[in-house]
């Protein structure tokens, strides 16, 4: 990993990611038995008598014990003739070791310059403390092989120990604690607010906590949305919080079941006055040069262009309709929807020099979308899904061996050459999210240097206020997000025609942050919650009468901190920047749980 060749060296200012290698600017040995870690040392110290302490990575040579902590690896010299080896043979790696000694310089040509304290070997004088570990530990420390997530999430004590993870986790905190320096400059506060809640109404699926009560039950918060929002009404209006959030959803690599998020609320303020604060707040922290403002983008420009509401936009390739080359085509299913304005013959396409991604990508994005395609095929309303490569002028497509000349040399035209991709036809709603998970697939397989390209950021506005989810209409955002005040006239008539004030800030294909200017009238509120979500508003009752008690105009965000890290970092999973994460299904290996409780237990909290 790149970023364990660098440093990360954090100032007051910045965090400096890309200076020369040492976790720690400052020494992290004060209020202990060390008086160096072991990355600190070098030419500077020769001659002084330390202490130091860590984990044994390895022995060497019956002379050579190399040392570990967070800061770095030491190599410690047993003087020859000293009885000293006999004080460490025995210990297994993996070990605690503390020890004193003496800095010295090492023999020239016997320098590592991969170690930062490369240059120098403390000579053992005497050992301290030794902890010896298990000889059988289920895995060692090694930068060359790895453990299988699974048994490093079981023994997530030892993984701990791995640098990737300690800088992930050394990242995170500089970040955090950038934000919250920012965050009270300008005047916000930090509140804690409740965990232990109620039901939410048309939101996600909620953890429910038994109580001694018999029928009564608390809910782990999805997120602090409410009270957020009764603090602005309590005149406090300038909120933020690092939060856990809950929600009973099954583990992926951008989510589990408890995580992180930054949680924003400002009163007397508006979607501009969220996004100017927000791009300040990440030009602050980002360890590198960021370009604002951040691009904007309507939901339906992203829909239609990009086939997902957070579209990467470090590459092009976009959705392309084809509907005007299929005009005179000899395909009946095609030429027989044509004059329906929801259907399209839509394409996705990348430059190739041959073809074998082809099969594979097709194959992923169907097992992917298997659960799509079945719900719109069972609709009635069937879609085609047909590879497409035109490299050296040698064109195949399925759906166009069924098209004449004119058609054939149309999509040819359009497309270009040395070209891989996809056609889809159906209907728009059904096969735009088909076409923008290939562009994703393609574009991981198709662009190397995908990783390397520079970050792209993205405002997505204008969402729509409500959608149809299994034929009922739900909050596309959330049921306090305010309606656009250019369809507010729309709102009480025809809600599903309104677009919200709720806003994602998408980073390199993903969204790590989400907001939304809040609903401020109890009359409004009420009229989401009962008349169009058809939920029984007296689960929120305190916060109606909150609204109705003089509440200010205000809005939100939250921004997801175990993505951003991930993203930072460039770890494949959110479980790489979060010291204990859930595995991919949202179980904790390491403890057992979720676990059962006794019988006793039930009928405490009278489950039984």
């Amino acid at each position: 990993m790149a970023g364990l060749l660098r440093t990360i060296s954090y100032h007051i200012r910045d965090i400096q990611l890309k200076k020369p290698l040492k976790i720690f600017s400052q020494k992290c040995s004060s209020y202990s038995i060390r008086t160096h870690t072991c990355g600190e040392l070098g030419l500077q110290n020769e001659g002084s008598k330390v202490t130091i302490a860590g984990w044994v990575q390895s022995k060497r040579l019956d002379k050579f014990v190399l040392l570990r902590d967070r800061t770095g690896v030491c190599q410690v010299k047993i003087p020859e003739e000293s009885s000293l080896y006999d004080d460490v043979k025995h210990l297994p790696n993996e070990s605690v070791l503390i020890l004193n000694g003496i800095v010295k310089k090492r023999p020239e040509g016997q320098e590592n310059l991969n170690m930062e304290s490369g240059q120098i070997e403390v000579e053992l004088e005497s050992v301290v403390q030794a902890s010896e570990a298990d000889s059988n530990l289920p895995f060692q420390q090694s930068k060359h092989v790895q453990a299988k997530e699974s048994l490093r999430l079981q023994y997530r004590y030892l993984d701990l120990r791995r640098p990737e993870l300690q800088y992930n986790l050394a990242i995170r905190s500089a970040l955090t604690m950038k934000m919250r320096q920012f965050l009270v400059e300008k005047k916000f506060l930090d509140i804690e607010t409740p965990t232990l809640f109620r039901r939410t109404p048309g939101g996600a699926k909620e953890f429910l906590v038994p109580t001694r009560s018999s029928n009564k039950f608390y809910s782990l918060v999805q997120s602090p949305q409410q009270f957020k929002q009764l603090l602005m009404v309590g005149g406090l209006d300038r909120y933020f919080q690092i939060a856990r959030c809950y929600r009973d959803e099954g583990g992926k690599p951008d989510r589990q079941p408890e995580f992180t998020q930054l949680d924003i609320e400002m009163s007397f303020a508006g979607r501009e006055e969220i996004v100017a604060l927000i791009e300040d707040l990440l030009v602050f922290c980002w360890p590198d040069t960021l370009q604002t403002p951040f691009e904007q983008m309507y939901y339906n420009d992203a829909m239609a262009n990009y086939g997902v509401d957070k579209p990467d936009m470090r590459y092009g390739n976009k959705i392309q309709n084809l509907n005007k080359c299929f005009a005179n085509c000899e395909f009946d299913f095609i030429t027989s929807n044509l004059s329906d304005s929801n259907f399209m013959v839509g394409g996705v396409f990348f430059d190739a020099e041959n073809v074998k991604f082809l099969k594979s990508a097709e194959k992923d994005v169907k097992t992917a979308l298997s659960d799509h395609l079945k719900e719109f095929s069972s609709q009635d309303k069937p879609i085609v899904i047909a590879s497409f490569s035109n490299i050296d002028g040698k064109v195949v497509n399925s759906v166009l061996k069924k098209c004449n000349e004119e058609t054939k040399n149309a999509v040819v035209e359009q497309v270009g050459g040395n070209k891989i991709g996809f056609l889809v036809c159906g209907q728009k709603e059904t096969i735009l999210p088909v076409l923008g998970r290939f562009r994703t697939h393609l574009a991981k397989t198709m662009l190397p240097d995908l990783d390397d390209r520079p970050n792209k950021f993205l405002w997505v506005v204008d969402f729509p206020l409500f959608v149809f989810e299994e034929g009922k209409l739900e909050s596309a955002h959330h049921p306090f997000t305010a309606s656009h005040p250019e369809d507010y006239h729309h709102f009480r008539s025809n809600p599903l025609s309104c677009r919200s004030l709720h806003y994602d800030l998408v980073l390199n294909g993903q969204e790590i942050a989400g907001g939304s200017v809040r609903i401020n009238s109890g009359a409004d509120q009420k009229f989401v919650l009962e008349e169009v979500l058809q939920e029984d508003a007296s689960e929120l009752q305190h916060l109606l009468s909150a609204l109705n008690s003089g509440c200010p105009p205000h809005a939100g965000i939250a921004i997801g901190l175990d993505r951003l890290v991930a993203i930072l970092t460039k770890s494949n999973s959110i479980r790489d920047v979060i010291a204990f994460p859930k595995s991919s299904d949202g179980k904790d290996i390491m403890s057992g749980a979720p676990s059962e409780i006794s019988e006793e237990q039930k009928k405490l909290y009278h489950l039984k």
